[in-house]
């Protein structure tokens, strides 16, 4: 049954590339006789064309890490299999695909300009403003999650921190011999990767002297610091090309395990309309399976990093929409790690990357590689994208600061990224009562509002795209309505959290601001659409 699924996963996301994506590439008039950002404004820093390859390995690192792993697990435990997996093949192929693909053409199309600014030329200055504002908070949230998660994970496994480092060293010395052009892709890559998965080896025998987690936590920020003014061909780029072939190792060999293992499906495809922990099916499976199916933070990332390096729009599909699919595929093959436990095992993995290093390691034992390494190997690659995504999301937060104040020059580089780690460094230290009262780390405190928060942004992201289009004289039938459901889910969650937290809460008061926020910016949208007049100068389509 297993194997099933995900024949018909990988079957659907083939045909949606080769289809839809070549409609969306049509509809939206790709050229590559048009100049990229990454072209017109080359710097050798942030502005890099790119070769599609090693720009997939970016995006894909950047917008998968442990995102699509943990939502499908939690979603398959409390609602079932089955609507998990509906949800992860039609929100991969019909709306987070056609999320990403807008934000990155849109930000391409605007110079390289994030989907907040995208925004602020088509909806209008305030909102666009607000929006900004509203996209560094949570890009300040996921740094302070991570941030407290690298130092925790660092200080209780000294291996991973010895694979991180080793890690880092190759991903430096990779990017120095690449940008040497004295070395094909091709050859690089036979002697780097092999360089990298034998950091796994080395974390594993040479475990780094145990710290503390406050030292970890300065460490991370200094390390964040430095990776996020160097130059993208130096460290960011053949980093994530890297990491991106920890992913490939685990979903391939995984895959391959999956077909041929006899592993029977171990809990129920419907397990009810409603879970006591996350609440109804509607909206909160929509919101538990972000990563997978749709995220907001992917516009963040499209917009953002990604857009400064396509080196031609037809790179747009192959990058955005091809790398959607692929994370839905991760999803499906997350959910089948799940799927194959028992309820005792899923016990005994305790946290959702436990479970899929488990689950993975059965799948890893069908082609030869004994369990318990199995395991650990899945543990450590996906540990290894902690660092990945914090110093992504410190660049992103330059990035959106520098567009908010006008300000773009070699000071606003170090300034700007000094300011984008003041905030996290100074709460990632504070405590608050969390739901149930007891003191918390500052994210956890609010955690349950990120799921609604990424997939509000979502709704933001595909609203922008559609007046985007409308003002381009496009079609947009095909973007309106992931829109109107991304609109619903979140603002339906948004609204049951008020209700259940009440207003005078931390929890249930940040809920309601979300709330009004997201409405405000919605309604705003949805009159530049009505209004929206012909073709926009700045959008360049027609």
């Amino acid at each position: 049954m297993l194997a099933l699924i995900l024949f018909i996963s990988c079957l659907l996301c083939w045909f949606a590339y080769r289809f839809y994506g070549n409609f969306l590439s049509t509809r939206c008039s790709l050229d590559d006789k048009r100049n990229t950002p990454a072209v017109e404004k080359e710097d050798g820093v942030d502005y890099s064309p790119t070769r599609a390859s090693v720009l997939f390995g970016h995006h894909f690192s950047s917008i998968a890490g442990a995102g699509p792993i943990v939502g499908p697990i939690l979603a398959a435990t409390y609602f079932g299999w089955g609507p998990t997996w509906i949800w992860i093949l039609i929100g991969a192929i019909l709306v987070g695909g056609v999320h990403d693909f807008g934000s990155t053409l849109m930000s391409v199309r605007n110079g390289g300009r994030s989907i907040a600014d995208t925004m602020r030329g088509l909806v209008g200055e305030g909102a666009g403003k607000l929006f900004m504002l509203f996209v560094i908070l949570a890009l300040v949230y996921v740094i302070i999650v991570f941030l407290d998660l690298t130092a925790n994970t660092f200080a209780k496994q000294p291996a991973v921190a010895t694979a991180s480092g080793w890690f880092i060293v190759v991903a430096v010395i990779f990017g120095f011999l690449m940008r040497s052009a004295r070395f094909s892709l091709g050859k690089l890559a036979i002697i780097f990767f092999p360089l990298t998965f034998a950091g796994l080896a080395v974390g594993h025998y040479f475990p780094m002297v145990e710290m503390g987690k406050d030292f970890w936590i300065y460490a991370t920020l200094s390390y964040c610091f430095v990776a996020a003014v160097l130059p993208v061909g130096l460290l960011l780029q053949p980093r994530d090309f890297l990491s991106a072939g920890f992913l490939y190792a685990i979903l391939g060999l995984g895959m391959a395990g999956m077909l041929l293992a006899n592993e029977s499906i171990q809990m129920p495809a419907f397990v009810g309309w409603e879970s006591e922990k996350l609440g109804m099916l509607v909206p909160f499976l929509f919101i538990t399976v972000a990563c997978g199916a749709c995220s907001g933070f992917h516009s963040i990332v499209s917009s953002g990093t990604t857009s400064k390096q396509i080196k031609k729009e037809s790179d747009i599909r192959r990058i955005s929409y091809g790398g959607m699919l692929v994370e839905g595929v991760l999803a499906v093959f997350a959910m089948g790690c799940v799927a194959v436990l028992t309820m005792t095992e899923r016990e005994a993995g305790g946290t959702p990357v436990g479970i899929f290093a488990a689950g993975a390691a059965k799948f890893f034992g069908a082609v030869g590689i004994p369990v318990h390494l199995g395991a650990e190997f899945a543990m450590l690659a996906i540990s290894t994208f902690l660092l990945t995504t914090l110093d992504t999301c410190t660049r992103l937060t330059r990035f959106l600061i520098e567009e908010l104040f006008n300000w773009r020059n070699e000071a606003s580089r170090y300034l700007g990224t000094l300011l984008a780690l003041v905030l996290p460094a100074l709460l990632v230290f504070q405590q608050f009562p969390g739901v149930d009262g007891t003191l918390q780390p500052a994210w956890k405190a609010i955690w349950p509002l990120f799921g609604a928060t990424n997939q509000l942004l979502a709704a933001l992201a595909l609203l922008t795209f559609v007046v985007f289009l409308k003002a381009s004289k496009v079609g947009y039938v095909f973007a309106l309505v992931p829109a109107v459901v991304m609109i619903v889910m979140p603002m339906t969650a948004l609204a049951l959290m008020v209700q259940k937290f009440g207003i005078g809460t931390l929890m249930g008061g940040t809920a309601c601001a979300m709330f009004i926020l997201g409405f405000f910016l919605m309604v705003t949208s949805w009159r530049a659409l009505v209004n929206s007049p012909a073709r926009s100068p700045q959008t360049g389509l027609g």
